[in-house]
């Protein structure tokens, strides 16, 4: 008896549906462990990725983004150095990079519907496209990445290396997975950011645990840094954007409240800020832009409920 080879057919497809796809991911991905081979081989990989993405997502019709130069962020950050764990003060990487990555990501730009981005990075406009598609009429986005900073952004979902798909609503959810780390999205994952940082572009966030903070959250059991734990104590159980916001700030009054410095790592100027403006900070660092050339803002429309919140109407907004 023939053996023959089953037929495979292609997953079905969603209509009115556009892939926008993380190429960053795409790109480094196919480039790494291709070091000993030729070029080839990093293209192939893009082709496979690209195919096994739009499978999963079930839409050819995608478009791709990748970071270009001049990133905002590296002005706005002071405290320490945007992704300082990646680059020197000069701008040079600090790790080596797969050696085709160069070469993959033109090949990205030349066979698929591609933007290269300047000024600001992939992630700011896979954010701002998915935003405009989600206010269309008859048309949806899903984002594929693997980058957990993306899931602030309300509307569908792919992780690229797992093909898990889900869909995020505008407050979001936190929860602590076996390994005690915090996954969440929407609104309440940026607000745990605020608390946590972010390490793996050099984000501090909220530099310390107040005893504050350790008296008011039950679940908080120590102080020193604010880590994961800590932000999801305070996060967690928060129903509104309001109160997300009221606990932010009340945190990071409690640090921040002129008995703290820092310098400026760009200039050496030694820097005490009100917490306001370490908020603001933090927030325009960890945000992903929804719309161009606007950056992030503490929603000040939120003022009043946070005096409520803290019975203290004489508080400034600084």
């Amino acid at each position: 008896m023939a053996f023959e080879v089953p037929e495979i057919q292609q997953s079905q497809r969603i209509a009115n549906r556009i892939g926008l796809i993380d190429a960053d991911c795409v790109a480094y991905w196919a480039a790494a462990g291709c070091d000993e081979m030729v070029v080839d081989a990093a293209y192939k990989k893009v082709r496979d990725r690209m195919i096994m993405i739009t499978d999963q997502i079930q839409t050819d019709e995608i478009r791709c983004y990748l970071t270009g130069k001049n990133n905002f962020r590296n002005k706005i950050a002071t405290y320490q150095m945007y992704k300082g764990n990646r680059y020197d003060k000069d701008g040079n990487r600090i790790k080596p990079q797969p050696k085709w990555l160069p070469q993959a990501r033109e090949y990205i730009l030349a066979n698929y519907n591609s933007t290269l981005c300047d000024g600001y990075e992939a992630d700011d406009a896979l954010a701002m496209a998915q935003v405009k598609c989600n206010a269309s009429q008859g048309w949806e986005s899903i984002i594929s990445s693997i980058d957990k900073d993306l899931l602030i952004i309300p509307g569908w979902h792919h992780d690229m290396n797992s093909g898990y798909v889900q869909h995020v609503t505008e407050l979001g959810q936190l929860e602590i997975d076996i390994k005690k780390k915090v996954r969440g999205n929407g609104l309440k994952f940026f607000y745990a950011q605020l608390l946590m940082g972010d390490s793996a572009d050099w984000i501090p966030g909220l530099p310390k645990v107040t005893p504050e903070m350790k008296e008011r959250f039950d679940g908080i059991k120590r102080l020193g840094g604010c880590g994961q734990m800590a932000a999801y104590h305070v996060m967690h159980d928060a129903d509104s954007e309001q109160e997300l916001f009221n606990r932010a700030v009340w945190c990071y009054k409690t640090y921040w409240n002129g008995e703290h410095w820092y310098e400026n790592w760009r200039t050496g100027e030694q820097v005490c800020p009100t917490a306001m403006e370490m908020l603001t900070e933090q927030g325009r660092l960890l945000w992903m832009m929804r719309e161009p050339d606007t950056l992030w803002e503490p929603p000040l429309h939120l003022m009043k409920g946070y005096h409520e919140w803290t019975k203290d109407p004489a508080d400034g907004t600084t």
